[in-house]
């Protein structure tokens, strides 16, 4: 868990960074690199350690929208930014998107697609306008959350395998 915090807060840290090379370490002599290569609409930041390595490509806009699962982006979605990531072969995919389609048509059309490729929704949230499922197939999940936008909607859809 500490190890996840570290890898998130030095993402962080460098999200402003153009392409550059960090070696963190801690007391005992442990170190963590940390490598980001691009600009603002597209970068890769690498995180190596004695424990493995993990990958995270973030794009602006629909240039790597890769999901696992034959997840999908939603129909007529404009697709705002993707996150794709990779540690040590396990995968996942954040892609946030913006719809015309109203919340619940988003939301029974997601329902219907993660179902029909076997995941078993197991929680459902209402917190005000956003609404929000998540599932489990297999070694694998998914969440999605709904809020109404200027035009309709804004999805947020989260798959990954572990």
């Amino acid at each position: 868990m500490r190890k996840s915090w570290m890898a998130a807060g030095m993402l962080l840290v460098l999200a402003g960074c153009g392409g550059e090379k960090t070696v963190y370490s801690d007391a005992e002599g442990n170190e963590v690199k940390v490598t980001r290569e691009g600009d603002g609409d597209a970068s890769e930041v690498k995180i190596t350690s004695a424990d493995g390595s993990a990958t995270v490509n973030i794009n602006a806009g629909e240039a790597d929208a890769k999901l696992p699962f034959g997840l999908e982006i939603y129909p007529g979605a404009k697709v705002v930014s993707t996150m794709n990531s990779n540690s040590d072969g396990n995968t996942g995919a954040m892609v946030v998107m913006e719809s015309d389609a109203k919340p619940d048509a988003v939301l029974g059309w997601y329902r219907k697609s993660v179902e029909s490729k076997g995941f078993k929704i197991e929680t459902e949230i209402t917190t005000g306008d956003m609404r929000a499922i998540a599932g489990t197939k297999d070694k694998g999940s998914f969440t999605l959350q709904v809020a109404p936008g200027d035009a309709g909607s804004m999805i947020t859809l989260i798959a990954g395998q572990s």
